[in-house]
């Protein structure tokens, strides 16, 4: 006698395909909804990649790392002392014990990315408008510069004229 039936169940033949169509209905269905997580992680994974490499140029650019808040590595780490977002959009992290782990951009969860994100951006924008005002105070400097040298040349370019 099956188990089924030892257990005071009856199984018609047509319940049986009927069965049999809902379990296969259902595989099915999981199937596709995994088949979907999977190309979704992979979507997410490239664009958290395409986020660390534009912030690796921004990083770049600036001449800039960046301490992070270790709250945001606490669940994976429980023993940061310090993190810091380095130029090639690495997190550095200095645990308690004197270890140090380097975790690529693109190896972090979608929540450490929006939690790096919320907190690097105010400091890149305020870098960004320290390091312009700089720039365009050396620019102008290098234009006087570069003008009062100009009466060398006008000076060398006399006595050329001179010569001939």
């Amino acid at each position: 006698m099956p188990d089924n039936a030892q257990r005071g169940e009856v199984i018609v033949e047509g319940d049986l395909k009927v069965k049999s169509a809902a379990i296969l209905a259902d595989i099915d269905s999981v199937i596709d909804q995994t088949l979907q997580i999977f190309e979704l992680n992979s979507k997410e994974g490239e664009i958290i990649e395409s986020i660390g490499s534009s912030i690796s140029i921004l990083l770049t650019t600036l001449k800039l790392s960046l301490s992070l808040s270790q709250n945001i590595f606490q669940n994976d780490f429980p023993a940061v002392k310090s993190a810091v977002l380095n130029g090639n959009a690495e997190i550095i992290l200095m645990l308690a014990n004197g270890n140090i782990i380097t975790k690529k951009f693109g190896e972090l969860d979608s929540t450490q990315v929006v939690n790096v994100i919320k907190e690097a951006i105010p400091k890149l924008s305020q870098s960004a408008e320290a390091r312009k005002v700089d720039l365009t105070e050396k620019i102008v400097l290098l234009k006087k510069v570069a003008k009062q040298f100009q009466r060398v040349k006008a000076i060398t370019g006399t006595e050329a004229e001179e010569e001939e």
